[in-house]
């Protein structure tokens, strides 16, 4: 995780999002393991999940969920999952699983798929706007996850603040990982020193 936070405030809520998250959905192994044996793309579980992780009591002493909408309420069409709010410094917040394969990568899905939420990470909400990306399976080592992420922020100007990892176990099978990213538009990002 980024250690200067003094530029912009929601950096901090970005890392406690990314932390808190990745703890959740790392806790939920079975659940991924799931998902990528039935080509599930976890489209309205994943925000559903992510609420309830920022709702509960051991976040709501840090942050305050506000609002649900997008596709954790059934929604068609782009909307930013989550309102959030720490002291009174609100965020939107896009929970976004990318299930990726072979034919699908993840600088693809960036692309294609998930494009509509990376443009809005660019418009007029880009002061309070973050995504929480999920790609599994994917790991922080590898060449998919990076390139990726190099294609989120050519394409969209969408810098991680953060990336995270767990290990996904699929016995008897290899054990894969899901990794994660809090994104925010690349001028909330301080430069690297």
């Amino acid at each position: 995780m980024t250690t200067e936070t003094n530029a912009d405030p929601g950096l901090l809520t970005a890392n406690y999002v990314l932390s808190r998250l990745t703890s959740w959905f790392g806790n939920r192994t079975d659940h991924f393991s799931g998902f990528i044996d039935g080509n599930v793309r976890a489209e309205g579980w994943l925000p559903a999940e992510g609420y309830f992780a920022l709702s509960g009591p051991v976040s709501r002493q840090a942050i305050n969920a506000t609002t649900v909408r997008g596709k954790a309420q059934g929604g068609a069409g782009f909307e930013p999952d989550i309102e959030i709010s720490v002291g009174n410094d609100a965020h939107q917040l896009a929970v976004i699983p990318a299930l990726t394969t072979a034919s699908e990568p993840l600088a693809a899905l960036i692309e294609g798929r998930l494009a509509e939420t990376f443009e809005w990470l660019t418009g007029s909400s880009k002061s309070t706007a973050m995504i929480y990306l999920l790609a599994f399976p994917a790991g922080l080592e590898s060449d998919e996850w990076t390139a990726g992420l190099a294609k989120a922020e050519e394409k969209y100007q969408a810098k991680p603040i953060g990336q995270l990892e767990f290990v996904i176990p699929r016995p008897p099978r290899l054990m894969v990982r899901g990794a994660a990213a809090v994104f925010l538009h690349a001028s909330r990002v301080p430069a690297a020193e």
